[in-house]
């Protein structure tokens, strides 16, 4: 059972025709639930498909609800339920704390097939959210979980002098978003972990060092050619067009947005960034369609 409580303005979609409603998601741990915020489209009958979302956090920012635009264009353009589930954070709940929810929340639409269409199922998120989703959906299989759309996400994580090799911007010239420096980066990944390098280096900490044959056959990874993890995204694509399936070479999208920054799209301030927004949005929707269908 999950508790329904009243939408607040600050999760109140800008698409008209969307139902938003707080959800409490039962946790593994015993006395706990997890926040969420479901997104459906208004008047639609029977199970619907589900697109499982976590938010960008560097994981110690509480920031539920900031992607509320696209969880609303998506569930109105997919006719499907959007979830944004929270997570815990440090430094007050360490690794795997954030993880556990994520794998908590999937499987949570995974036991309530009478609810939605648990047959048509894919997860995203962005940065530290993004890495997670690679992690969740490898973590279920690809039977499981159709596609996975992750935003500039957080996949190779190491030590801050590591960083300064494998953490570059394409360019220093952007329109919109935010450029946070390695040194900052470094602070929220000692919050969250405990500091030792075969933590971090852990398939569950560390997207890149998944088995990329767990991950589903439909794969978006989008990064802001600005952001200071734009090359750390782009070597999580690129790994999985080398060691992936036939189907996952095939199906596999880098989309690379020229001079923008981290979360470019939740805070658009330029045309040039509405537009990119509104270009990664119809990709991320195609790839979900695709991963439905197949």
């Amino acid at each position: 059972m999950v508790l329904v409580l009243p939408a607040s303005r600050s999760t109140r979609p800008s698409v008209s025709g969307i139902r938003v409603e707080h959800i409490k998601i039962p946790s593994r741990d015993k006395g706990r639930t997890i926040p969420a915020v479901r997104y459906s489209p208004e008047g639609a009958e029977g199970p619907l498909p589900v697109h499982v979302s976590w938010q960008a956090s560097g994981w110690v920012l509480r920031r539920l609800g900031l992607d509320k635009h696209m969880h609303s264009v998506f569930a109105k353009r997919l006719n499907a339920v959007v979830i944004d589930a929270a997570y815990r954070k440090g430094p007050e709940h360490k690794y795997p704390s954030a993880q556990n929810d994520c794998e908590d929340a999937v499987a949570y639409v995974l036991a309530n097939s009478s609810i939605y269409d648990t047959s048509r199922l894919t997860v995203g998120g962005s940065s530290a959210g993004g890495g997670m989703a690679l992690v969740t959906a490898a973590s279920f299989g690809p039977s499981k979980i159709r596609g996975v759309f992750s935003l500039y996400p957080l996949t190779h994580l190491e030590s801050l002098s590591d960083m300064a090799k494998t953490k570059k911007q394409l360019t220093t010239k952007y329109y919109s978003g935010l450029v946070f420096s390695l040194k900052i980066l470094a602070l929220c990944i000692k919050a969250y972990s405990n500091g030792s390098a075969a933590e971090i280096a852990e398939p569950r900490f560390s997207a890149y060092n998944l088995d990329v044959s767990m991950l589903p056959k439909h794969i978006l990874i989008a990064c802001g050619e600005a952001d200071v993890i734009y090359d750390d995204s782009r070597k999580m694509a690129e790994k999985i067009k080398r060691e992936g399936s036939a189907e996952q070479k095939r199906n596999l999208e880098f989309m690379s947005i020229p001079e923008e920054a981290h979360e470019f799209n939740n805070f658009p301030t330029h045309a040039h960034s509405y537009e990119w927004r509104d270009k990664l949005y119809d990709a991320a929707i195609a790839m979900i369609k695709a991963s439905w269908a197949n």
